[in-house]
């Protein structure tokens, strides 16, 4: 529980550094494509080179599916919307978690799909706003990365449960990373004639900071995190970034908020939280 904690509040802080410092002169595959490739650089001396090709294939896979497809989204979307409407559009990451858990064992859980829906419903309290026409293209997109990661998550902890001899995947997690960077390539070898990079010392530590903490530590955190608690948890958990995010958005970059509603809702995202962990 303590790894996805951590994992949360590194990625509530990386909300604000995207939608706030880099978003505007970045573009969102350059920004993907960095953080990506010094992840990569953190895990290789760990790399384990005699694994096998079909473990290799296997969490290359998941890392393309999890981050590579799921940043393809994400950091697009901040291209249409801001900050706290990328919040607001995450709201519905536990709902998938718990559906595509109940697809692979073939049973639903209607327990832990209720405490999603309840989970949903305690963000959608914390950030509800107008949403404008123009805001569907962001919304898909978002749509799209929660879809995109609910699936690795799920994938992850079926991968590291089907292979008991793995210790937490240290050694394999850079193919983990190496999966992500095909789609990330993928993307920025199409759109490269808009690439734009850090122009700024600033910019490039913050990017830095991105690559080797927030997807770095906070995704092999999250995923080590994600196979020592219950598929319920898991998805409720995808939630508690949101309050966080927010909280940051309040102190730092001084956003107003209806404060009743987000006790409200972070009381019953906290809630179903406690609910699942109590199953």
């Amino acid at each position: 529980m303590i790894f996805l904690i951590i994992s949360t509040i590194i990625w509530a802080l990386s909300f604000s550094i995207i939608g706030n410092y880099l978003s505007s002169t970045i573009d969102p595959w350059s920004l993907s494509l960095l953080r990506l490739i010094i992840s990569f650089l953190i895990f290789l001396p760990f790399a384990d080179i005699k694994i096998s090709k079909k473990r290799m294939i296997q969490i290359t896979g998941i890392g393309a599916i999890q981050i590579g497809f799921m940043y393809s989204f994400y950091l697009n979307a901040f291209s249409f919307i801001n900050v706290e409407k990328i919040l607001l559009f995450t709201i519905f990451t536990p709902i998938y978690v718990t559906i595509v858990s109940d697809f692979f064992q073939k049973k639903i859980k209607k327990f832990f799909l209720c405490l999603s829906i309840l989970s949903v419903i305690g963000s959608l309290i914390i950030r509800i706003t107008d949403v404008q026409l123009l805001d569907v293209k962001g919304f898909v997109l978002i749509q799209g990365a929660n879809f995109s990661f609910a699936l690795g998550q799920v994938l992850y902890r079926r991968y590291i449960k089907n292979n008991s001899s793995l210790d937490y995947n240290l050694n394999e997690f850079v193919y983990f990373y190496f999966g992500a960077i095909i789609i990330a390539s993928l993307g920025s070898l199409i759109m490269i004639d808009s690439l734009t990079y850090p122009k700024s010392i600033t910019q490039w530590l913050l990017v830095l900071w991105l690559g080797a903490i927030a997807s770095g530590l906070g995704y092999y955190l999250w995923n080590r995190g994600s196979v020592l608690v219950s598929n319920g948890t898991l998805a409720v958990m995808n939630n508690l970034v949101i309050p966080l995010g927010l909280l940051i958005e309040i102190i730092f970059f001084s956003k107003l908020i209806n404060v009743t509603n987000y006790i409200i809702g972070a009381l019953i995202i906290l809630s179903s939280i406690y609910f699942s962990l109590r199953r």
